[in-house]
Formats: structure tokens, sequence, C-alpha cells
């Protein structure tokens, strides 16, 4: 039968494996909104030359104001994902304290097994050694 702690260990790691899976997905979110808000941020800094050195074509003040909103409505999702990532990270740090404890258990188990065999080869070198002395004292006359 397979040790109830390494199973657990196993599907521990398999579960760390998943989250950083699910983290590395938010992380894409969180580039792709990054390089979409420089991107909105780079064709706004391009329109303003345009009206600077084109003054009189096209409402400046409209495209303003939709900048604004598209930036904020950027902005806001990054931030929502920045508290899912965080959020992820926590549960991930919780799953390796976990699978930490795991090892820790599993190596005191290891340890006392290890104790436990060298007492017991200890004690039977011990017998060993008390019946070769009796033998020997019995052998020799006093």
């Amino acid at each position: 039968m397979a040790d109830p702690l390494k199973t657990l260990n196993r599907i521990q790691k398999f579960h760390i494996d998943e989250q950083r899976k699910i983290l590395n997905e938010l992380f894409k979110q969180q580039d792709i909104l990054q390089e979409q808000l420089e991107q909105l941020n780079e064709a706004f800094e391009r329109e303003k030359e345009f009206a600077r050195t084109n003054s009189g074509v096209g409402d400046f003040g409209a495209y303003v104001k939709r900048y604004m909103q598209q930036r904020e409505n950027l902005e806001m999702q990054i931030s929502v994902l920045q508290a899912k990532i965080e959020h992820e990270r926590d549960i991930m740090a919780d799953m390796f304290k976990e699978q930490k404890t795991f090892e820790i258990v599993d190596e005191r188990r290891a340890q006392r097994r290890q104790k436990e065999a060298d007492d017991k080869e200890q004690k039977m070198l011990d017998e060993i050694g008390t019946n070769s002395f009796l033998k020997n004292t019995k052998k020799t006359p006093s």
C-alpha cells in the first residue's frame, strides 16, 4: 500500500502546478492590458501632436474625453486583475506551506523509523556482546 502522506504530497504538487497555470494566465492578461494601455497612450500622444500642428481640424476635446474613459477603463481592469493575482498568490503561498508540512512530517517519520532500526540493531549488538562475554567468563576459571 502506498504511503498516504506521499500521495497527499503528489496531489499537493499537482494543485500547485494548476495554481501556477492560473497565475500565468492572469499575468498574460495583465501584460495584454498593459500593452493596450501603452498603445492607447502612444495614440493619444500622436493625436495631441497632430492637433497641435493642425489646429481647427477635428474635435480634440471629444477625443480627449474618449481617451480618458478608455484609459480609466483599462486602469480599472488592471487594478482588478492585480487584486486577483494577489489573491491567487496568497492561495499558492498557503499551498506551499501545506506541502512543506507534509514534507516535514514525512521527514520526521523517516527519522523515527531510522532511529527505531538503529535502536533495534544496537539492542541486538548489545545482546550478542553480553552473550559473548558470558560465554567467555564461564569458560575461564576464576
